[in-house]
Formats: structure tokens, sequence, C-alpha cells
């Protein structure tokens, strides 16, 4: 780690931005916190960190963009690395997120950076579950182009929502600690000027480092400093956050569905059941009493 390296607490938050006019929007975000919180309920490595980290950030982003309070964005990242899937829910800027091996881990690579990419693999599938209420879900898939995230996330924007994308995720991690994660998300629209595009290309070179850039500079200077010169407009300012919304009523649905027999069997069996959030680690008990009275439910 760098000696030099200022490890502050600036608060998690999204900048939702256009430029010139709306030829392009951006999303820009801290996301430092959400990935400490992650990190304290499931003790990644810190190469399965900067992982989750920055598919955490993206989710957060699709998240935002949804409008509707109720709707909600579902995320797996299925690779063919020794991580395993993961799996990040996002209600407009709250996220969770679970991974099959957290604990994986790889040497650095040879320019020292983690190695995100062989960690998640560089062969699967992306995948995004849009729940707008309505009676059939979204579902867009696109192949995994690198593992690294960010290039993964802009293929599916690319592929499965028709919308030419730049993406920078980024977590700088040590020990299992994030010392700073965010990331840029900038979208040309229908209509965007060949001089836009150009610019933007230009400027992308600033976002490589994303995750310093965001560790102790406000978001507002650093999207004035990247975006001088093209009309930025910030249209609002959101809060993000690591937030699972699992309870123990949602459990006890999740035993009612297993049905009457399994219900039964827990009882004669088991004597009760313990179910472990596979995001936030809490674990909901049931004694035999509180599954008689399930099964009762069950039986009506």
């Amino acid at each position: 780690m760098n000696e030099n390296f200022n490890v502050l607490n600036l608060p998690d938050e999204m900048l939702h931005m256009t430029l010139m006019g709306g030829q392009a929007k951006v999303l820009l975000c801290r996301t430092t916190a959400m990935a400490r919180r992650a990190a304290e309920i499931h003790c990644p490595s810190s190469t399965a960190l900067a992982a989750m980290s920055r598919c955490m950030t993206a989710t957060a982003m699709l998240g935002v963009m949804m409008k509707d309070d109720n709707a909600s964005v579902t995320v797996t990242v299925a690779g063919d690395g020794p991580l395993g899937k993961m799996t990040a829910v996002a209600h407009g800027g709250k996220v969770k997120i679970s991974a099959h091996h957290p604990e994986a881990d790889l040497p650095l690579k040879a320019d020292g950076h983690l190695d995100v990419g062989g960690l998640v693999g560089r062969h699967g599938r992306l995948t995004v579950i849009k729940d707008l209420g309505l009676k059939e879900p979204y579902v867009g898939q696109s192949q995994l182009v690198s593992g690294e995230l960010g290039e993964d996330f802009a293929q599916y924007f690319t592929v499965s929502e028709q919308q030419p994308s730049l993406v920078a995720l980024g977590c700088l991690a040590h020990e299992g600690y994030c010392l700073s994660a965010g990331g840029v998300l900038v979208q040309a629209m229908p209509g965007c000027s060949e001089e836009l595009l150009e610019q933007l290309e230009l400027r992308s070179v600033f976002f490589t480092a994303i995750s310093r850039e965001v560790a102790d500079v406000a978001l507002e200077d650093l999207a004035k400093a990247w975006f001088d010169g093209l009309e930025m407009q910030i249209l609002s300012r959101e809060t993000v956050a690591y937030q699972c919304d699992c309870s123990r009523d949602k459990m006890e649905k999740a035993l009612i569905a297993l049905g009457r027999d399994e219900l039964r069997q827990l009882i004669d069996e088991d004597g009760g059941a313990e179910l472990t959030c596979h995001f936030c680690r809490t674990a909901h008990r049931f004694s035999r009493q509180d599954l008689t009275e399930l099964l009762e439910r069950a039986s009506r």
C-alpha cells in the first residue's frame, strides 16, 4: 500500500449528470463505505473484495437508473474463476451482494494489480434482471469480456440495452480492507455529436484510476474538472449504501414454500431450523413450535 495514500471517510453518493444539453448522461459515484460493509459481512480476500465492490457499484448505477421506488435489479456474474457466482441486488441505491467463495484469492498480476479478471473468470455470463412490478421482469444477458467487470458491464449496456457506454469501476483494497471505491458510467444519447464523442474519448483517461480519484475529492469537483467545457449539469445527488432487506417474515415464507413434507421432516428429524441470509449473514432460528405453526399455515 502506498504510505502516502490518505484513508478518508467521504460519504458514499452518486451524481446523475448530463453533458451538452442532454447529448450524454453520466453517473459518478463513491462506494467506499458500501465496500467496507461488504468486507465486514463476507470477510473476502482483497481480490474478491475488489470484484464484489465493482459489481456492487455497477448494480447501484443500474438501481438508481430505475425510477420506480418499488423496482429492483438483480445482477449475477457467473464466471469460470475461483470466486464462483456473484449476485448483487439493488433497490435504488441500496445494494447487497453475495459470492460463492469470497475467501478465494490469486497472486498479484505482473504489474502489481489485483487479478480480478482471473478470480472472476474471463469466460461466463453477466445477467441483469429488472423487476418493475409487472408480470414478467426484463432479463438481459451478455458474455463476459475480461472478468475485470468494467468492460463487462460496458459490453452488457452495448449488447443487451443497445446503449454504447463507457464504464470504469475501481476498488483499492489492502489486506481485505477497502481504502477507496467508486465508478463512472458515461452513455452517449441518440443524436450525440461527433465532437462530444471525441471529447469523451480523450477524457476517458481520467477514469482509469477511478478508485484513487474519488478517495479524497468531492464528486462535484471531480465532475467539474473532468467535464470542463462540456456544459455539465447535475440533475440529482443520491445516497448509496449497503443494505439488506431480509426479515424473519421472508424466511418464514421461504420455509412455507418448502412444502408440508419438508416442514414435517424438519420438525420430526431436526426439531427446528436455522436459515442464514447469504447477503448479510444474519441467522434466523426457528424452534419446533415455530415450524409447527408454519406447518399449520401451509396446510390452510
